[in-house]
C-alpha cells in the first residue's frame, strides 16, 4: 500500500560540467539580501529523482519548491516520474536529448527537464511538443536569452502558435486569447517561464533585474486566429507549409491594448512606448483584431500593405525623440542606430527599421469595437523565430487515447 510519497523528477538545471545552477543562485540571492525568500535554495539531493515522503507529500512539495525557488509563486503540479514519462510519450525525442543551454547560467535543457517543468506548469501531456518547440525558439542565439533574462527592462517571450495543433489542443486565438480560462495558453506559456527560471536561473531580483516585471512574465501565449484572417498565417510567412504546426517567439516589453483601427494602432506605435525597440532595432508585434483585418482586406490591403501603413504612420515625433529620456540618459554618449539617425534627418522616427520588421498576427474575437494590441520589442538582434512542432508518428492515436482517458476520469 502506498504511503503517499512522490517520486519526482528534479526540475533544476545542471551545467555541462555537472555543476547545479542552484549553487550559484543561492550565492546571488544572498548577495541581494534574498535568502529569507528562498531559505532552501540549493538544498536538494543531487540526483535525477527525489522522493518526497509521507501522506502530506503534496503539501510538502509545494513548500519545498517555493522555498527552493523552483516556482513562479503559484502552486505547481508535482512533476512525478509517472507524469513526466506520460508527457514524454507525446514526443519523438529521447528524454536525454540535449536541446541546448539556457542562459544566463547555462543549465542544460534536456527533453526530460523541459517535460518536468511543463508538468509543473499544469501542461497536459499532449502539450509537450508545443513547449519543446517554444524552448527551441528561445534557445536560438538570435533570441538573446542572456539579455532577456538579465536586463532591467520588462521584456518577456511572446509565443504565437499556428497550424493544426491549435485546434487539436484547443489553443485559443479568439475571445480572451491573452486572458484567463484557456488551459493550453496559460500552461504552455507558464512552462516556458519555469524553464527559464529553473534551468536558466532567471530568478527575479537575483539574476533578472527587470524593474517592475509584467503579468506576461507568468505566461504570454496565444494562437493566431487563422480562421478569421484574410491573409496567410504567421508560420507561412516564415516559410513553413500551411498544414505544419509551429511556434513563433518574439520579445514583448509589454502588451498595450488599442481600441480602433490602423490609425489608432499607429498612434500608439509612434510614441515613447517604442523607444527601446527603436534603440535596438527590434521587431514589434501587432495583434490585429479580426474586424480590422477584414476591413483592410475589403479595401484591398495585403499584409505587406498593412505593415507599410503602420511603418509610415506609426512614427515617434522627432522633437519628442530628441527630448526623450532615452536620448538624454542612455544614448547621450553614443549614437542611435544609423537608420534612426537617417530617419531623424528627414522627419519622424518609425517604430521599426523596415515595414517587414513589424510582426503582424490576427488574433482576438470578432467584435464591432475592435480590440487590438501592440507589443513593443526590446533587445538585439531583431528576433522573430519560428520552429516546427515535432509530433510523434502515432500523434492522433495518442490524442484520442488522452481524450478518452479524460472522459473516463470525469465519469468515475
Amino acid at each position: 500500500m502506498s504511503d503517499g510519497s512522490l517520486w519526482i523528477v528534479i526540475p533544476a538545471g545542471q551545467q555541462a560540467s555537472g555543476a547545479w545552477i542552484d549553487d550559484t543562485l543561492r550565492q546571488r540571492a544572498a548577495e541581494q539580501g534574498m535568502s529569507a525568500k528562498v531559505p532552501l535554495a540549493a538544498d536538494f539531493p543531487r540526483q535525477r529523482i527525489e522522493v518526497v515522503r509521507g501522506p502530506g507529500a503534496e503539501d510538502r512539495l509545494q513548500e519545498l519548491f517555493l522555498r527552493r525557488g523552483w516556482s513562479d509563486g503559484l502552486p505547481v503540479v508535482a512533476p512525478t516520474a509517472a507524469r513526466v514519462k506520460e508527457a514524454l510519450s507525446f514526443t519523438p525525442l529521447a528524454p536525454a536529448e540535449v536541446m541546448g543551454e539556457v542562459e544566463p547560467l547555462k543549465g542544460v535543457a534536456t527533453v526530460e527537464k523541459v517535460a518536468a517543468n511543463a508538468v509543473m506548469a499544469g501542461c497536459r501531456p499532449e502539450y509537450l511538443p508545443v513547449v519543446l518547440a517554444a524552448v527551441a525558439c528561445v534557445l536560438e542565439p538570435d533570441f538573446n536569452m542572456r539579455g532577456v533574462q538579465t536586463t532591467d527592462e520588462n521584456v518577456t517571450p511572446l509565443l504565437v502558435v499556428n497550424g493544426p495543433v491549435i485546434h487539436e489542443l484547443a489553443i485559443n486565438g479568439s475571445f480572451g486569447a491573452l486572458g484567463p480560462g484557456w488551459q493550453a495558453n496559460a500552461a504552455i506559456g507558464r512552462a516556458l517561464r519555469l524553464v527559464m527560471n529553473n534551468i536558466g536561473g532567471g530568478w527575479p531580483g537575483a539574476v533578472s533585474f527587470a524593474g517592475l516585471g509584467q503579468p506576461g512574465r507568468y505566461t504570454l501565449c496565444l494562437a493566431e486566429n487563422e480562421g478569421q484572417s484574410p491573409w496567410a498565417p504567421l508560420h507561412v510567412d516564415a516559410g513553413l507549409a500551411a498544414g505544419t504546426s509551429a511556434v513563433t517567439a518574439t520579445r514583448a516589453e509589454s502588451v498595450i491594448n488599442v481600441t480602433g483601427g490602423l490609425a489608432e494602432i499607429a498612434s500608439v506605435m509612434g510614441s515613447a512606448a517604442s523607444g527601446f525597440g527603436i534603440l535596438w532595432s527590434g521587431r514589434p508585434t501587432v495583434l490585429l483584431a479580426p474586424a480590422v483585418a477584414a476591413d483592410c482586406a475589403r479595401r484591398g490591403m495585403s499584409k505587406d500593405d498593412v505593415r507599410r501603413y503602420l511603418w509610415e504612420h506609426g512614427r515617434w515625433r522627432r522633437e519628442h525623440w530628441e527630448k526623450s529620456w532615452l536620448s538624454e540618459r542612455i544614448v547621450a554618449n553614443r549614437r542611435w542606430p544609423e537608420w534612426v539617425e537617417e530617419a531623424a534627418k528627414a522627419g519622424d522616427i518609425p517604430a521599426a527599421r523596415a515595414p517587414n520588421d513589424i510582426v503582424l498576427v490576427v488574433a482576438g474575437g470578432d467584435i464591432p469595437i475592435p480590440q487590438n494590441a501592440y507589443c513593443p520589442s526590446w533587445g538585439f538582434p531583431p528576433a522573430c523565430i519560428t520552429r516546427e512542432v515535432r509530433l510523434p508518428a502515432d500523434w492522433r492515436t495518442l490524442l484520442a487515447d488522452a481524450a478518452e482517458a479524460a472522459v473516463a476520469l470525469v465519469e468515475r
